[in-house]
């Protein structure tokens, strides 16, 4: 059944708009306490709900105008949300600075999540470098801005920040420390878990000894099929084929064989067949047969849809369109 057709949805996005309007901002001294924190409650779940199209179609305008009234009407969260808006642009351009008097107010009700977003204006508005490859073999990676404040976050608590840090300690092939932040994280967050498992699964790989192939030549291998299959980069064919060269060089026979099926279909002008060397990303060489191997097989790891996804309840998260 579509989302946009689903009787459950429609009847609760009904239910909780009801609840947001029985209580005008205007008039707040003349109703309950606890009413206007069922109104707010409902104002601010509404807004996640068009923020993320979690079972209806993502609007962003929308989500504003939620979190605007869920503000007004007290939500100890909702200035996360006008963070957010003003980060991603839900009404006009992204303007990462204008965030900030939000994230300000944050920090009264939730000092965790404000440190990350704070974290995140920092990361919207930094100049792209980068860190050079830790390993011979290894390439560059991103360097993440104002690490320091990435950490008081994760630090206080916040999810997203951890997982932040697993991933940057994970594309570093630093799997043991990364795995420790993605198992922090994971109790408040499912993508956390499943990165978790992705990262034991890596140190387990990396931690089977192989008498056969040097050290330097299976790290040099490692990286060749990273930049071959673009995982935790973007796909680099020239540089995979360079690295798996070196991989041979230094005593790789998996690297060899990978060379040689690359080669035994050239393009038409001679050179490298590109989409040939896209088949080969995960076929297994490391037996003298080769065989298909899986995508899955190769680390993929994933950040939530946003720094308020965790905030919304579960049964709207399992909606995300």
């Amino acid at each position: 059944m579509s989302p946009l057709t689903d009787p459950w949805v429609t009847a609760e996005i009904e239910r909780l708009k009801n609840q947001a309007m029985r209580v005008a901002p205007a008039a707040q001294d003349a109703s309950s306490a606890q009413q206007r924190r069922n109104a707010a409650q409902a104002a601010w779940y509404l807004g996640l709900i068009y923020f993320h199209g979690a079972g209806v179609q993502q609007n962003l305008p929308q989500a504003q105008q939620w979190f605007t009234k869920a503000h007004a009407l007290g939500h100890p969260l909702a200035s996360a949300g006008l963070a957010m808006c003003e980060i991603d642009g839900c009404v006009g351009p992204a303007n990462p600075v204008a965030a900030r008097p939000w994230i300000q107010q944050l920090r009264r009700t939730s000092m965790p999540r404000a440190l990350f977003l704070e974290w995140l204006v920092e990361y919207r508005l930094a100049p792209i470098t980068f860190n050079p490859g830790l390993a011979p073999g290894t390439s560059a990676t991103v360097a993440l801005p104002a690490y320091d404040l990435l950490t008081r976050a994760a630090n206080a608590g916040d999810p997203h920040a951890r997982i932040e840090i697993g991933l940057g300690l994970a594309v570093a092939r630093q799997w043991t420390a990364a795995l420790t932040q993605l198992e922090l994280a994971a109790p408040r967050s499912a993508v956390a878990a499943a990165n978790a498992a992705v990262v034991r699964d890596m140190l387990a790989r990396e931690q089977t000894p192989d008498s056969g192939t040097p050290r330097q030549a299976r790290t040099l291998l490692q990286e060749a099929r990273r930049q071959h299959r673009g995982e935790g980069v973007t796909a680099n064919y020239s540089e995979a084929l360079r690295l798996y060269r070196q991989a041979e060089a230094a005593g790789s026979e998996e690297a060899g064989r990978m060379l040689a099926l690359i080669s035994s279909r050239p393009a038409a002008d001679g050179g490298v067949n590109i989409e040939w060397m896209r088949q080969l990303a995960y076929v297994d060489l490391s037996q003298a047969i080769p065989t298909l191997g899986s995508p899955a097989s190769g680390y993929r790891l994933q950040r939530e849809p946003s720094p308020l996804f965790d905030l919304m309840p579960e049964g709207w998260r399992n909606r995300i369109r």
